[in-house]
């Protein structure tokens, strides 16, 4: 008899290639199903929320996955610290219901990204070092415009999927100050792909001076822009949380 369990997962994203698994890759997506196989002895499908690009990390990805009824939760997570490489690990696990889908069910996903004014060796690979002065107001300036529910056509990778909406709705955007850090902070009901660094990429060239700020609400507005779209460095991002109804 299997049974359902959501996993909550923390990873170090630097040596990843992303989480989805893909052949010859090394994902956090292969690297759980590999340990969970091994410990099972038969192939084990893991099902993440969504994917995270190679180089971003995550404090709290969740993921489901059905497994025999051999181990309880206990057995499994220690079973767990011993199969996984040092940069992945499970750190909660519990039994849900068999109609839980850790992607299909999340209502929210919040992000951070990180940009330093020096270089901060040990911490290289969790934030971006920019030389570019960047001006706090003028970020949020930007940030605000994005609240709300848009099409962010101009910040994602073009997909073929003709059924696939660019519209998101974001209901927290913000920048702060922490630790000499300048921290970004987004939650949303989606993301499409590279979003959140483009997002932080364009934004901070405006607060450069090297976009308008009126280009960069065009850019949110008219699907015609021709203002690209800059990318941050994914070591900067990092994947917070995934927020569900409390029943999940």
């Amino acid at each position: 008899m299997l049974q359902r369990y959501k996993l909550l997962i923390e990873y170090d994203g630097t040596h990843f290639y992303g989480w989805q698994k893909q052949p010859d890759e090394r994902t956090v997506e292969g690297e759980i199903e590999k340990a969970l196989s091994t410990l099972y002895q038969l192939e084990i499908d893991v099902i993440g929320q969504g994917r995270t690009d190679a180089g971003v990390h995550a404090i709290q990805q969740v993921a489901h996955v059905d497994l025999p009824d051999t181990y309880n939760e206990s057995r499994i997570l220690h079973a767990m610290r011993g199969l996984l490489p040092e940069d992945v690990t499970i750190f909660h696990l519990e039994k849900t219901h068999s109609e839980f889908h850790s992607r299909f069910d999340a209502i929210s996903r919040k992000y951070i990204y990180r940009i330093a004014s020096r270089p901060i060796p040990l911490d290289r690979h969790k934030v971006w070092y920019s030389f570019m002065e960047c001006d706090i107001a003028i970020l949020n300036q930007c940030a605000k415009i994005l609240l709300g529910e848009h099409d962010f056509h101009s910040f994602c990778i073009a997909n073929d999927d003709p059924n696939l909406t660019t519209q998101c709705t974001i209901t927290e955007s913000s920048w702060s100050k922490e630790d000499g850090l300048l921290i970004y902070t987004i939650e949303g009901n989606r993301f499409l792909r590279q979003m959140v660094r483009r997002l932080v990429g364009t934004m901070v060239q405006v607060s450069a001076g090297r976009i308008e700020p009126k280009k960069f609400e065009v850019m949110l507005t008219k699907l015609n822009s021709t203002t690209p779209a800059f990318s941050a460095p994914p070591r900067g991002l990092t994947l917070v949380s995934v927020g569900y109804e409390d029943s999940n």
